[in-house]
This record gives C-alpha cells, sequence and structure tokens, in this order.
C-alpha cells in the first residue's frame, strides 16, 4: 500500500510540474493575435464596403455574419492585451449594424447601399487606428 501512494504522489507531482510548465501567451504573441484578428476583421468589412445598389439583402446578412465573426475573434484576442482599445472598432461597428438593419427585408439594398459603404468606411478607418495603437504590421 505504501509503494502505491508513493507511486501515485510522484505520479500528481509530476503531473503539477508539467502543468506549471505550460505558460501563458507573451505580450507580443498576444498582441500579435490582437492583430491578426483586426486584419480578418478587415478583410471582412472591406467585402462589405463594395457593395452596390444591386447588392442583394442576403449577401448583406451573409458579409454582415462574417464580420459578426470576426468581432467575436477580436473582442477575445483583446482581451489578453490591456492595451488594446477596441472602442473606436466597437462603435463602428455598431454603427455599420445599424446600417446593415435599416435595409429593406427584400430585393437589393437601393438607397441603403451608401449609408452601407460609409459605416463599411467608417469601421475600416477605426481598424486602421486600432493597428496604429497597437503597431499592427
Amino acid at each position: 500500500m505504501g509503494k502505491l501512494l508513493t507511486t501515485f504522489v510522484v505520479l500528481i507531482v509530476i503531473v503539477l510540474i508539467v502543468a506549471g510548465c505550460a505558460a501563458p501567451a507573451s505580450v507580443p504573441d498576444a498582441q500579435a493575435a490582437v492583430c491578426t484578428a483586426i486584419a480578418t476583421l478587415q478583410t471582412a468589412v472591406a467585402k462589405l464596403g463594395t457593395v452596390t445598389v444591386d447588392t442583394s439583402n442576403m449577401e448583406v446578412q451573409s458579409m454582415q455574419k462574417e464580420i459578426d465573426k470576426a468581432v467575436e475573434g477580436v473582442k477575445t484576442a483583446a482581451k489578453a492585451v490591456p492595451a488594446a482599445k477596441m472602442d473606436g472598432v466597437t462603435t463602428a461597428v455598431d454603427g455599420l449594424q445599424k446600417a446593415v438593419k435599416a435595409i429593406p427585408s427584400s430585393g437589393s439594398l437601393g438607397d441603403a447601399a451608401a449609408s452601407v459603404t460609409t459605416a463599411a468606411q467608417g469601421v475600416q478607418t477605426a481598424i486602421q487606428q486600432a493597428k496604429t495603437e497597437l503597431s499592427c504590421q
């Protein structure tokens, strides 16, 4: 029984040592993750920035879902970087979401195309500012 207990204790110590060796992501790695997430968002927003009066509502909704997913990625990555201030990006994305929600539910964008494009440009500007603040490449 004593040998079994000793083996068990040694096993637990080894597991704890190995678990302690797994270091959290470094600040540069975390910052790189934020920059990558921002680049993904920038690509998604760029697609929405090219809409025309003939773009269908369904196409825009699909693009918006891609943006929403990218925003979640940015928020998740930014939690690890205290210097990552995403307020400007979040505010701009909120404006874009409002412009997309204002699109008529059927047919094409029509007059809403200009407001969606303008809102997308606002997001791009906010993204560029965030990239500059974080020294993203």
